[in-house]
């Protein structure tokens, strides 16, 4: 079903993957399902692996934080930047991890309406946190010890959610007549099929062996409390780092770290002149390549195919166009 959604890019089949691909879609196979958010980046073996690599180990784990939860986080944050994949997907696993009335709670956008209360401000926690709501953020629902599962989840749907938005052309699963209440049975139907996943014991750090170790970036500290994510992190941020420099000019990279360096995270405005104002001192290809990895990383939700055309255009194929959406989306 992923597949039949899948633009842009296209996935290398399990039955053609060798090498690393296949490594980490036997892993996939065993600990989770395969899914176009992962097979979208096959064409660019690392990049797979390092998504996958955290993924794994900060969702998956059943940790300090438990899966559901995180899923249930996951499924919030799709919603808030506008990932329709994303969200029916982790929908579909809140229902499988048997929180049924979560699940519906956060398709139809009433998750302050969840009666455990803990569970309520947890989830309201990472929206703050995905929305620039600094003032929401002091008194974390979080201990110390959740606090890197916490994060690298939020970091982890947010990444997924910026990808997906792109190369995912909205969900296989769409409501008959438009009507909610039969799209809800629909995903709990499918998280029904996805249940026997959610059981399964995920040994934790088994993905780490699938790239080499690599030291911590410096403002990925906060994962450093916890020797699994730290490592899976640092382990995702080196691939990033050795793939995509040559798909990202300078210019562009110059420009995107000056852009967040001075954002706070606010939500940019409704009109996308902001980034034609950002991107006014760059021409050809490198203001088409600025203009989408700016808006892929501030407001996800703006990107449209147009401006993933006007990339094209300038001759970026498959394995470049990958890069770059995961450089901008990391």
């Amino acid at each position: 079903m992923g597949v039949k959604t899948m633009r842009y890019v296209t996935a290398i089949s399990r039955r053609d993957a060798t090498g690393l691909v296949a490594n980490v879609y036997d892993q996939v196979s065993e600990d989770f399902f395969i899914n176009g958010s992962i097979t979208s980046h096959s064409k660019v073996p690392e990049l797979m692996a390092g998504m996958w690599t955290l993924g794994r180990e900060s969702i998956l784990v059943n940790d300090k934080v438990s899966r559901t939860l995180k899923e249930a986080m996951g499924a919030i944050l799709s919603r808030i930047n506008d990932c329709p994949y994303c969200g029916d997907m982790f929908v579909s696993l809140v229902h499988g991890g048997g929180e049924h009335d979560v699940a519906s709670l956060i398709l139809s956008g009433d998750e302050d309406q969840i009666g455990d209360p803990l569970v309520r401000a947890q989830l309201q926690w990472a929206v703050a946190a995905a929305t620039g709501e600094r003032d929401k953020l002091a008194q974390s629902p979080f201990t110390e010890a959740q606090m890197p599962e916490a994060l690298s989840t939020l970091m982890m749907s947010c990444y997924v959610n910026r990808f997906s938005h792109v190369v995912m052309d909205g969900s296989p699963v769409v409501p008959l007549f438009g009507l909610h209440r039969i799209k809800d049975v629909m995903l709990r139907m499918f998280g029904t099929e996805l249940k026997t996943t959610t059981e399964r014991n995920i040994k934790p750090g088994l993905a780490l062996d699938l790239l080499p170790a690599a030291p911590i970036p410096e403002d990925l500290a906060w994962a450093a409390s916890n020797p699994r994510i730290q490592n899976g992190v640092a382990r995702w941020a080196a691939a990033i780092e050795r793939e995509t420099p040559h798909a990202v000019p300078a210019a562009v990279r110059n420009l995107m770290q000056t852009s967040l360096d001075q954002w706070q995270g606010d939500r940019m405005p409704i009109s996308r002149s902001w980034v034609d104002g950002e991107t006014a001192g760059l021409t050809g290809r490198d203001r088409a390549l600025a203009r989408l990895v700016l808006v892929i990383g501030k407001a996800s939700y703006q990107v449209d195919d147009g401006m993933v055309q006007e990339v094209l255009e300038h001759g970026c194929d498959e394995e470049t166009l990958i890069r770059l959406l995961a450089w901008a989306s990391f």
